[in-house]
């Protein structure tokens, strides 16, 4: 008799302690829930204070000019005569192309950003060496990510061909300013001169190269000014114009849209920690529901 009865304490604490388990495990779900909430709004206010106080470095300048073809002879022109006048102008070519190490004959595909002098105006590119950055612009180099000399098994002093071009690969890119790090994993960037990119004979018949030029405006001339002035003219050329405010005003919606999203994964966590709560108080109940009738009659 005692022994079935030893049986039947002993099922009944492993019962008990599943039970204890399971109300943890629910309780968790709740308590990560708060804790995304809490942590997500904190990342949000914290994100959109950081995009307001640094929007000129987020931008690289005062405004961008964005076009999907090579800027006409128009648009040219008004950049030669900006730069003459004293503003500050420098641009910059996106385009993929395959990069092949000289040494080891292996391919990647990468993005390939040809620069100008001053390219940006605020804030700034972190290089290792950090000469390299300011090098850039003297011969032939190349300052790639450090995850492209790891796939071409190459390293910095190597030759990487782009296209009919060679380039001495001279250091490796650290950060960014206003340029997300994941934005790495579509393809490793390659920064080299804009003065060797027509040479290469990458921006050829169906390149799908985006061109962008930074524009540094003296302190008496704000943007809305320059739209006012240029922005029908460089519309008709099908050239964008990129400010300052319409960046942070993208970057924030951003950040919201982040938010509200992994708000909408926190609140189902909660709810479905509370579900589980509730089931696992409902199930002690009910097992415990005789012993209750039995008190109360007693």
């Amino acid at each position: 008799m005692s022994s079935r009865l030893g049986g039947v304490a002993a099922v009944a604490w492993r019962e008990s302690r599943t039970a204890r388990r399971r109300l943890l495990v629910y309780m968790s779900s709740i308590v990560f829930g708060v804790a995304a909430l809490v942590a997500i709004d904190s990342f949000a206010a914290n994100a959109s204070r950081t995009v307001a106080l640094q929007s000129r470095a987020l931008l690289g300048g005062d405004l961008a000019l964005l076009g999907r073809d090579t800027f006409s002879t128009v648009v040219t022109r008004l950049l030669d005569s900006l730069s003459s006048a004293g503003y500050g102008v420098a641009r910059q070519t996106t385009l993929g192309s395959m990069a092949v190490a000289a040494d080891t004959s292996a391919m990647r595909l990468v993005q390939l950003r040809a620069v100008t002098k001053d390219f940006p105006f605020y804030g700034g590119v972190e290089t290792e060496p950090a000469s390299a950055w300011s090098a850039l612009q003297d011969d032939r180099r190349a300052v790639v990510d450090s995850a492209l000399l790891v796939t071409l098994n190459a390293r910095v002093g190597d030759s990487l061909s782009l296209g009919a071009l060679k380039f001495a690969i001279a250091g490796t890119i650290k950060s960014v300013t206003g340029e997300a790090a994941v934005a790495a994993s579509v393809g490793p960037r390659v920064y080299v001169a804009q003065k060797y990119l027509a040479a290469s004979g990458l921006t050829g018949f169906g390149s799908s190269a985006e061109f962008e030029a930074l524009v540094k405006l003296p302190p008496d001339f704000t943007s809305p000014r320059f739209q006012g002035r240029f922005g029908p003219m460089l519309a008709k050329q099908r050239v964008r114009i990129r400010t300052v405010a319409q960046n942070q005003a993208g970057l924030t919606i951003t950040i919201e849209q982040f938010k509200n999203f992994v708000s909408l994964v926190g609140l189902i966590a909660l709810l479905l920690g509370g579900i589980g709560v509730a089931s696992g108080v409902n199930a002690f109940v009910m097992r415990k529901i005789d012993t209750v009738a039995v008190l109360r009659c007693l």
